[in-house]
């Protein structure tokens, strides 16, 4: 049998598929899995041939697309989000078995397998929503019942990893890494109050890590201005992904708004300190790390909006304002003991 999987947008997103892919190969030890996503995220999806590898290109056309995946005679297709493209290709490449969500009319017509899930309800994690295609369950009643990612990198970042840490004398110490971005992904913590937050930290005897990825340099910039003696991860240092992923494998704690960086350091089974918003749809019930040891920061605001923030328009404006530091710092602690 030969399983196609396919999940084409952001790293968590991609993160939080890949226990579908853990499940499919337990059960179905003798099928051929493909997992079809974008070439970025491939350094940390190296699971040999356990799980084959497609390269997804949002600038390829729906026809050779499914070229593509017709070359491949795949027997099932499952789409975990429906995007519009890569549905249709599937359809026309006339894979038997087509299962996704029916979340609309025209996923009626895409798939012939599936589950009607609206995901905005945020009634489960968006990972159990991914295995619910596969296999119906309910959802998780507490933290260790939640599924668990499924990364894996290689040998060569592992030594990139240790390379770095060497060099900036990471290795035989503790240290506490900040991703202070989201790539637009999450409304953010005020930069001044991360400064701050790295700043208490170094008092209190920890090194700091501040990473960031591609276009997150400004953002970096400025914790060497305003955070002295912080450690800068970033796209110079030439670790690349995967060399990231292992250099938090090594933190004591990894504290990131609730985006690719904190599903990253959670599949890496490191602590995390998680910094999410108060929309509905960008609840911690939904989006929150698959890790036990974790720490979750959420405004005490009753949000009016389920989508999008309102900005000034709210009564609440900006609840995000209301990080503590102090607060932040003893969770951050009690994590790393």
């Amino acid at each position: 049998m030969r399983i196609l999987v396919t999940r084409t947008d952001r790293l968590g997103d991609v993160i939080l598929a890949t226990p579908v892919l853990r499940e499919l190969r337990e059960s179905n030890p003798t099928a051929e899995i493909f997992f079809l996503c974008h070439r970025s995220w491939h350094p940390i999806l190296q699971f040999g041939p356990e799980v084959e590898l497609i390269s997804y290109d949002p600038q390829v056309g729906e026809a050779e697309l499914s070229a593509t995946i017709r070359r491949l005679r795949f027997d099932v297709a499952y789409v975990l989000k429906d995007d519009p493209k890569v549905s249709k290709a599937i359809r026309s490449a006339k894979v038997p078995v087509r299962i996704g969500p029916y979340s609309s009319l025209r996923s009626f017509f895409l798939f012939n397998e599936g589950k009607w899930q609206r995901r905005s309800q945020c009634l489960m994690h968006e990972a159990e929503y991914n295995l619910d295609l596969v296999a119906p369950r309910r959802p998780a009643l507490q933290v260790d019942d939640l599924p668990r990612a499924w990364v894996a990198t290689t040998d060569s970042a592992k030594i990139r990893a240790q390379e770095y840490l060497l060099k900036k004398k990471l290795s035989s110490q503790g240290f506490i890494v900040i991703h202070p971005g989201s790539s637009g992904s999450a409304r953010y913590v005020d930069q001044k109050k991360i400064h701050y937050l790295a700043q208490r930290l170094m008092q209190r005897g920890a090194r700091v890590v501040i990473s960031g990825g591609p276009g997150e340099t400004s953002i970096l910039e400025t914790f060497k201005e305003n955070a002295k003696g912080v450690v800068i991860l970033g796209p110079g240092d030439g670790l690349e992904l995967d060399g990231m992923a292992e250099v938090y494998r090594h933190a004591k704690v990894v504290i990131a708004h609730g985006t690719g960086p904190l599903h990253l350091a959670a599949a890496v089974e490191t602590p995390v300190f998680a910094i999410f918003p108060p929309l509905f749809v960008l609840s911690e019930k939904r989006w929150g790390p698959l890790v036990s040891k974790r720490a979750i920061w959420i405004p005490g605001v009753a949000c009016p909006e389920k989508f999008k923030c309102r900005g000034e328009r709210c009564a609440s404006y900006d609840c995000m304002e209301l990080f503590d530091v102090e607060t932040a710092v003893h969770e951050v602690e009690s994590l790393s003991r």
